[in-house]
Protein backbone atom coordinates (compact mmCIF):
# COMPACT_ATOMS: atom_id res chain seq x y z
CA UNK A 1 0.00 0.00 0.00
CA UNK A 2 1.71 3.71 -0.58
CA UNK A 3 1.03 6.41 1.82
CA UNK A 4 2.26 10.02 2.34
CA UNK A 5 5.57 10.25 0.66
CA UNK A 6 5.59 7.33 -1.32
CA UNK A 7 6.68 5.16 2.18
CA UNK A 8 4.98 1.98 2.73
CA UNK A 9 2.48 1.58 5.41
CA UNK A 10 5.23 -0.38 7.54
CA UNK A 11 7.69 2.63 7.32
CA UNK A 12 4.63 4.75 9.32
CA UNK A 13 4.87 2.25 12.30
CA UNK A 14 5.58 4.22 15.64
CA UNK A 15 6.77 1.98 18.99
CA UNK A 16 4.33 1.96 21.23
CA UNK A 17 7.09 2.91 23.92
CA UNK A 18 7.26 6.45 21.80
CA UNK A 19 3.58 6.87 21.64
CA UNK A 20 3.50 6.60 25.42
CA UNK A 21 6.47 8.87 26.16
CA UNK A 22 4.23 11.70 23.66
CA UNK A 23 0.67 11.26 25.54
CA UNK A 24 2.49 11.11 29.04
CA UNK A 25 1.31 7.65 29.43
CA UNK A 26 -2.54 8.57 27.76
CA UNK A 27 -2.61 10.55 30.72
CA UNK A 28 -5.92 12.82 31.73
CA UNK A 29 -4.27 15.82 30.87
CA UNK A 30 -3.37 14.80 27.58
CA UNK A 31 -7.05 13.74 26.59
CA UNK A 32 -8.61 15.82 23.85
CA UNK A 33 -11.65 14.14 22.86
CA UNK A 34 -13.72 10.75 23.90
CA UNK A 35 -15.75 9.01 21.09
CA UNK A 36 -18.38 5.57 20.84
CA UNK A 37 -14.91 4.11 18.84
CA UNK A 38 -11.85 5.08 21.42
CA UNK A 39 -10.36 8.08 22.75
CA UNK A 40 -7.86 11.21 21.30
CA UNK A 41 -4.94 12.37 23.41
CA UNK A 42 -2.86 15.34 22.30
CA UNK A 43 0.86 13.84 21.95
CA UNK A 44 4.26 15.82 21.51
CA UNK A 45 6.26 13.46 19.36
CA UNK A 46 10.22 13.22 19.21
CA UNK A 47 12.57 14.68 17.06
CA UNK A 48 12.69 11.81 14.86
CA UNK A 49 9.36 12.68 13.97
CA UNK A 50 10.00 16.63 13.80
CA UNK A 51 8.81 17.38 16.98
CA UNK A 52 5.67 17.77 16.32
CA UNK A 53 2.43 17.83 18.25
CA UNK A 54 -0.07 15.48 17.52
CA UNK A 55 -3.49 14.03 17.79
CA UNK A 56 -3.27 10.01 19.20
CA UNK A 57 -6.32 8.05 18.24
CA UNK A 58 -6.66 5.12 20.21
CA UNK A 59 -9.10 2.50 19.23
CA UNK A 60 -10.85 0.66 22.01
CA UNK A 61 -9.53 -2.70 21.39
CA UNK A 62 -12.30 -4.89 22.06
CA UNK A 63 -14.37 -3.54 19.10
CA UNK A 64 -12.67 -1.07 17.03
CA UNK A 65 -10.43 -3.56 14.62
CA UNK A 66 -12.54 -3.23 11.73
CA UNK A 67 -12.43 0.53 12.28
CA UNK A 68 -9.15 1.09 12.77
CA UNK A 69 -8.29 -0.71 9.85
CA UNK A 70 -10.38 0.64 7.53
CA UNK A 71 -9.84 4.33 8.88
CA UNK A 72 -5.89 3.36 9.07
CA UNK A 73 -6.46 1.93 5.11
CA UNK A 74 -7.99 4.85 4.41
CA UNK A 75 -6.08 8.29 5.89
CA UNK A 76 -2.86 6.40 4.66
CA UNK A 77 -3.40 7.20 0.85
CA UNK A 78 -4.68 10.36 1.71
CA UNK A 79 -2.37 13.63 0.34
CA UNK A 80 -4.74 17.21 0.66
CA UNK A 81 -4.48 20.10 2.15
CA UNK A 82 -8.03 19.85 3.54
CA UNK A 83 -7.49 16.65 4.87
CA UNK A 84 -5.81 15.66 8.27
CA UNK A 85 -2.43 14.65 7.94
CA UNK A 86 -1.69 11.17 8.81
CA UNK A 87 1.51 10.59 10.66
CA UNK A 88 2.15 7.05 11.74
CA UNK A 89 0.27 4.14 13.47
CA UNK A 90 1.16 1.58 15.89
CA UNK A 91 -0.65 -1.58 16.46
CA UNK A 92 1.99 -3.65 19.22
CA UNK A 93 -0.56 -5.99 21.43
CA UNK A 94 -3.91 -4.83 21.64
CA UNK A 95 -3.48 -1.56 21.17
CA UNK A 96 -4.82 -0.09 17.82
CA UNK A 97 -3.55 3.49 17.40
CA UNK A 98 -3.63 6.66 14.34
CA UNK A 99 -1.58 9.26 15.02
CA UNK A 100 -2.54 12.49 12.78
CA UNK A 101 -1.66 16.12 12.72
CA UNK A 102 -3.53 17.94 15.38
CA UNK A 103 -5.85 21.09 14.67
CA UNK A 104 -4.66 23.47 17.59
CA UNK A 105 -8.41 25.24 17.18
CA UNK A 106 -10.09 21.89 17.75
CA UNK A 107 -13.49 21.19 15.13
CA UNK A 108 -16.23 23.35 13.90
CA UNK A 109 -18.90 22.13 16.61
CA UNK A 110 -16.42 23.96 19.29
CA UNK A 111 -16.62 27.22 17.70
CA UNK A 112 -20.61 26.37 16.75
CA UNK A 113 -21.07 25.63 20.60
CA UNK A 114 -19.61 28.32 22.11
CA UNK A 115 -21.01 31.72 21.77
CA UNK A 116 -17.90 33.95 22.35
CA UNK A 117 -16.64 31.54 19.36
CA UNK A 118 -19.44 32.18 17.30
CA UNK A 119 -19.94 35.49 16.92
CA UNK A 120 -16.04 36.24 16.37
CA UNK A 121 -16.31 34.09 13.13
CA UNK A 122 -17.12 36.43 10.16
CA UNK A 123 -18.80 35.57 7.17
CA UNK A 124 -15.22 35.27 5.26
CA UNK A 125 -13.62 32.81 7.75
CA UNK A 126 -17.31 30.54 7.53
CA UNK A 127 -16.57 30.73 3.81
CA UNK A 128 -13.25 29.55 4.07
CA UNK A 129 -14.28 26.40 5.78
CA UNK A 130 -16.83 25.48 3.73
CA UNK A 131 -14.64 26.28 1.03
CA UNK A 132 -11.88 24.04 2.16
CA UNK A 133 -13.86 21.18 3.24
CA UNK A 134 -15.72 21.28 0.15
CA UNK A 135 -12.77 20.53 -1.63
CA UNK A 136 -11.45 18.16 0.64
CA UNK A 137 -14.82 15.81 -0.21
CA UNK A 138 -14.46 17.36 -4.00
CA UNK A 139 -10.58 15.40 -3.58
CA UNK A 140 -12.57 11.97 -2.09
CA UNK A 141 -14.85 12.31 -4.89
CA UNK A 142 -12.95 13.01 -7.93
CA UNK A 143 -9.62 13.20 -7.26
CA UNK A 144 -8.07 9.69 -6.15
CA UNK A 145 -8.14 7.86 -9.68
CA UNK A 146 -10.32 7.25 -12.76
CA UNK A 147 -12.10 4.19 -11.57
CA UNK A 148 -12.64 4.61 -7.55
CA UNK A 149 -14.61 7.13 -5.20
CA UNK A 150 -13.95 7.58 -1.78
CA UNK A 151 -17.57 8.10 0.16
CA UNK A 152 -16.54 9.92 3.84
CA UNK A 153 -20.15 8.43 5.22
CA UNK A 154 -20.07 10.47 8.42
CA UNK A 155 -19.96 14.08 7.34
CA UNK A 156 -21.04 16.50 10.04
CA UNK A 157 -19.28 19.20 12.01
CA UNK A 158 -17.49 17.16 14.59
CA UNK A 159 -15.65 15.77 11.95
CA UNK A 160 -13.89 19.23 10.47
CA UNK A 161 -11.17 20.32 12.40
CA UNK A 162 -9.70 23.48 12.37
CA UNK A 163 -5.72 24.57 11.96
CA UNK A 164 -4.43 27.46 13.44
CA UNK A 165 -5.51 29.96 10.43
CA UNK A 166 -8.87 28.35 11.04
CA UNK A 167 -8.19 26.21 7.81
CA UNK A 168 -10.76 23.18 7.50
CA UNK A 169 -8.97 19.21 7.40
CA UNK A 170 -11.28 16.58 6.87
CA UNK A 171 -10.71 13.74 9.78
CA UNK A 172 -12.61 10.49 11.00
CA UNK A 173 -12.53 8.20 8.31
CA UNK A 174 -13.73 5.18 10.10
CA UNK A 175 -16.81 4.37 8.10
CA UNK A 176 -15.48 5.80 4.96
CA UNK A 177 -15.90 3.07 1.56
CA UNK A 178 -14.03 2.89 -1.40
CA UNK A 179 -16.41 2.18 -4.76
CA UNK A 180 -16.00 2.06 -8.43
CA UNK A 181 -16.75 5.28 -10.18
CA UNK A 182 -19.19 3.18 -12.35
CA UNK A 183 -21.27 1.41 -9.56
CA UNK A 184 -24.51 2.67 -9.01
CA UNK A 185 -25.86 0.75 -6.00
CA UNK A 186 -24.50 -0.50 -3.30
CA UNK A 187 -26.18 -1.66 -0.29
CA UNK A 188 -24.62 -1.33 2.87
CA UNK A 189 -25.27 -1.18 7.05
CA UNK A 190 -26.64 2.30 7.07
CA UNK A 191 -23.99 4.64 8.88
CA UNK A 192 -23.70 8.09 9.71
CA UNK A 193 -25.27 10.75 12.52
CA UNK A 194 -28.42 12.02 13.12
CA UNK A 195 -29.76 15.28 11.60
CA UNK A 196 -26.87 14.72 9.23
CA UNK A 197 -27.58 11.49 7.64
CA UNK A 198 -29.05 11.91 4.08
CA UNK A 199 -32.83 10.40 4.46
CA UNK A 200 -32.52 8.13 1.40
CA UNK A 201 -29.48 6.73 2.65
CA UNK A 202 -31.25 5.71 6.00
CA UNK A 203 -34.88 4.80 4.51
CA UNK A 204 -32.98 2.14 1.45
CA UNK A 205 -29.58 1.74 2.20
CA UNK A 206 -27.97 2.80 -1.23
CA UNK A 207 -24.84 4.20 -1.02
CA UNK A 208 -23.51 7.03 -3.37
CA UNK A 209 -21.52 9.68 -3.58
CA UNK A 210 -24.58 12.13 -3.10
CA UNK A 211 -25.27 11.22 0.92
CA UNK A 212 -22.03 13.18 1.36
CA UNK A 213 -23.83 16.43 -0.29
CA UNK A 214 -26.37 15.92 1.51
CA UNK A 215 -24.33 15.91 4.71
CA UNK A 216 -22.46 18.85 3.82
CA UNK A 217 -25.55 21.02 3.02
CA UNK A 218 -26.46 20.41 6.67
CA UNK A 219 -23.29 21.93 7.63
CA UNK A 220 -23.34 24.54 5.51
CA UNK A 221 -26.96 25.49 6.81
CA UNK A 222 -25.08 25.46 10.33
CA UNK A 223 -22.46 27.71 9.35
CA UNK A 224 -25.13 30.09 7.90
CA UNK A 225 -27.50 29.97 10.77
CA UNK A 226 -24.56 29.71 13.40
CA UNK A 227 -26.72 26.77 15.24
CA UNK A 228 -25.81 22.81 15.35
CA UNK A 229 -28.08 21.00 13.59
CA UNK A 230 -28.96 18.90 16.30
CA UNK A 231 -30.23 21.68 18.54
CA UNK A 232 -33.91 22.71 18.13
CA UNK A 233 -34.56 26.35 16.90
CA UNK A 234 -38.29 28.50 16.72
CA UNK A 235 -38.99 30.98 14.90
CA UNK A 236 -41.61 33.38 15.94
CA UNK A 237 -44.06 31.21 18.31
CA UNK A 238 -43.37 28.05 16.13
CA UNK A 239 -42.85 25.25 17.80
CA UNK A 240 -39.06 24.54 18.42
CA UNK A 241 -37.73 22.11 15.59
CA UNK A 242 -34.16 20.37 13.91
CA UNK A 243 -32.46 23.57 11.81
CA UNK A 244 -32.96 21.26 8.54
CA UNK A 245 -36.55 20.99 9.35
CA UNK A 246 -37.09 24.96 9.62
CA UNK A 247 -34.95 25.46 6.18
CA UNK A 248 -37.03 23.06 4.55
CA UNK A 249 -40.57 24.98 5.84
CA UNK A 250 -39.19 28.20 5.36
CA UNK A 251 -36.64 28.41 2.21
CA UNK A 252 -39.67 29.30 -0.15
CA UNK A 253 -41.59 31.89 1.93
CA UNK A 254 -39.13 34.13 3.03
CA UNK A 255 -38.47 32.95 6.38
CA UNK A 256 -35.29 32.16 6.03
CA UNK A 257 -33.39 34.98 7.20
CA UNK A 258 -34.62 34.67 10.33
CA UNK A 259 -32.61 31.63 10.42
CA UNK A 260 -29.15 33.26 9.40
CA UNK A 261 -27.05 34.31 11.67
CA UNK A 262 -27.52 38.27 12.84
CA UNK A 263 -23.61 38.14 13.49
CA UNK A 264 -23.42 38.11 9.39
CA UNK A 265 -26.90 38.73 7.83
CA UNK A 266 -26.69 42.61 8.81
CA UNK A 267 -23.20 42.77 7.53
CA UNK A 268 -22.81 40.52 4.43
CA UNK A 269 -23.63 41.41 1.13
CA UNK A 270 -26.82 39.98 0.11
CA UNK A 271 -25.62 38.31 -2.86
CA UNK A 272 -23.29 36.20 -1.34
CA UNK A 273 -25.93 34.96 1.19
CA UNK A 274 -28.62 34.06 -1.59
CA UNK A 275 -25.24 32.20 -3.69
CA UNK A 276 -24.73 29.88 -0.35
CA UNK A 277 -27.98 29.57 0.39
CA UNK A 278 -29.29 28.26 -2.73
CA UNK A 279 -26.52 25.82 -3.58
CA UNK A 280 -26.74 24.74 0.32
CA UNK A 281 -30.35 23.84 -0.68
CA UNK A 282 -29.75 21.90 -3.28
CA UNK A 283 -27.51 19.38 -1.31
CA UNK A 284 -30.44 18.67 0.73
CA UNK A 285 -32.86 17.61 -1.70
CA UNK A 286 -34.87 14.43 -1.70
CA UNK A 287 -34.19 14.08 -5.28
CA UNK A 288 -30.51 12.65 -5.75
CA UNK A 289 -30.65 14.29 -9.03
CA UNK A 290 -31.15 17.85 -7.57
CA UNK A 291 -27.93 17.80 -5.87
CA UNK A 292 -25.30 19.30 -7.19
CA UNK A 293 -21.66 17.70 -7.41
CA UNK A 294 -18.78 18.74 -5.17
CA UNK A 295 -17.19 20.43 -7.57
CA UNK A 296 -19.96 22.54 -8.58
CA UNK A 297 -20.33 22.77 -3.98
CA UNK A 298 -16.56 24.73 -4.29
CA UNK A 299 -17.32 26.87 -7.73
CA UNK A 300 -20.63 28.33 -5.62
CA UNK A 301 -18.93 29.12 -2.11
CA UNK A 302 -15.91 30.55 -4.27
CA UNK A 303 -18.56 32.74 -6.06
CA UNK A 304 -20.28 33.86 -3.00
CA UNK A 305 -16.43 34.70 -1.41
CA UNK A 306 -15.25 36.19 -4.18
CA UNK A 307 -18.83 38.05 -4.20
CA UNK A 308 -18.49 39.33 -0.20
CA UNK A 309 -14.96 39.88 -0.56
CA UNK A 310 -15.02 42.30 -3.82
CA UNK A 311 -18.21 44.08 -1.93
Amino acid sequence: MSSPGNLRLEDLRIPLVEILSATNDFSHENLIGVGGIGTVYKGQLTERLQNRTAAVKRFHYYQGKEDFLNELNSISKFQHENIISFIGYCGEGDEMIIVSEYAINGTLVDHLKDPNKRLSMTWTQRLKICLGAAKAINYLHFGLSDDNVVIHRNIKSDVILLDKNLEAKISSFVLSIEVGRNQQHIYKHVGGTDYYMDPIHRESGILKKELDVYSFGVVMFELLSGTLAYRPMKIGDGKPQPLINLVRRYYNIDGLDKLIDPRIRDQTDRRSLDTFKEIAYRCISYNLNERPSMDRIVKRITEALEIHVSD
